[in-house]
């Protein structure tokens, strides 16, 4: 995408020169109220994957202690804990508007030079949300084209998006959070070397679908969101222009089969990353209630 179509996408200022929210600023208590009122069933779904030593992505050391004789009776009272060495993208996790940069700007002109340092980010750090509670949309992209998952290096388009929709009869909204399913991490378990090798996912061309829709958030259940030829990438389109330019949240590494076999496509969805301060990005447990 060249420079002029981004600049047109751009959400700099939108919500003001100091903002640090991006597109969170489109939840609204009137949207949260009405993603409330999706809840019929009370069924809660988890959308992460297990965060393990194998996992999906950036797996963590993961220590195991336990302390016998833990009371100075000794009464033979015992306990256990974890250390826990990871990555901020471990497993299902979520982008802050810091993550992805160029020409030494952030989201909203702030400039990477300044606020970037080894002690984290002092602008659009994570900790600028402490929630995404909304109104889901699951696309089932998978499950529409009939196929167990999408191919490797496999597209979805603007135009699959509204075909998708179409198909399950549910409306995109201001202040969504969109789901969407490739079926891709189903790939995981049975070809880790494929599932490196690069992966299905949106392309540029829903860039101002997703602009014009005024969507707070994508996540999907693969390594990056977007659609990815190879592993490392030469580009990531979706990332620089997404959150760098829109103020868009992404989130990767989703478990979305439960809902798709529900057909769960609208509900309330609660996200709380963790608030680390100047932090890149953070683990995710997100939960969609129907």
């Amino acid at each position: 995408m060249s420079d002029s179509a981004s600049k047109e996408l751009s959400n700099w200022a939108r919500w003001g020169n100091d903002d640090q929210r991006g597109t969170l600023n489109l939840i609204t208590p009137e949207i949260v109220k009405g993603a409330a009122g999706l809840v019929r069933t009370g069924k809660t779904y988890s959308l992460s994957v297990p965060l393990e030593t194998h996992g999906a992505q950036w797996p963590p050391r993961h220590k195991m202690w336990r302390t016998t004789e833990f009371s100075k009776n000794k009464v033979g009272r015992n306990s256990s804990g974890d250390a826990l060495v990871m990555h901020s993208h471990s497993g299902t996790h979520i982008d802050a508007l810091c993550h992805i940069w160029y020409d030494d700007r952030l989201y909203n002109g702030f400039e990477s030079s300044e606020h970037m340092t080894s002690h984290g980010v002092t602008k659009n750090s994570i900790d600028n949300v402490p929630s995404l509670v909304g109104r889901g949309v699951l696309l089932d992209i998978a499950g529409w084209k009939g196929v167990d998952h999408l191919a490797l290096g496999e597209p979805v388009t603007a135009d699959d998006l509204d075909a998708c929709a179409a198909k399950q009869k549910v409306e995109i909204r201001s202040g969504d959070i969109l789901l969407v399913r490739t079926g891709w991490i189903n790939v995981c378990e049975n070809d880790r070397e494929l599932f490196d090798s690069g992966e299905p996912g949106i392309d540029e061309s829903t860039l101002p679908w997703l602009k014009d829709h005024d969507v707070v958030a994508v996540g999907a259940d693969n390594l990056a969101v977007e659609v990815l030829d190879s592993i490392p990438p030469e580009d990531l389109p979706v990332h620089r222009v997404g959150i760098r330019d829109l103020g868009l949240y992404l989130m990767e590494n989703l478990d979305l089969n439960a809902m798709a076999e529900d057909r769960a496509y609208e509900s309330l969805v609660v996200i709380a990353p963790l608030q680390i301060t100047g932090g890149a990005g953070s683990p995710v447990n997100p939960i969609a209630i129907t």
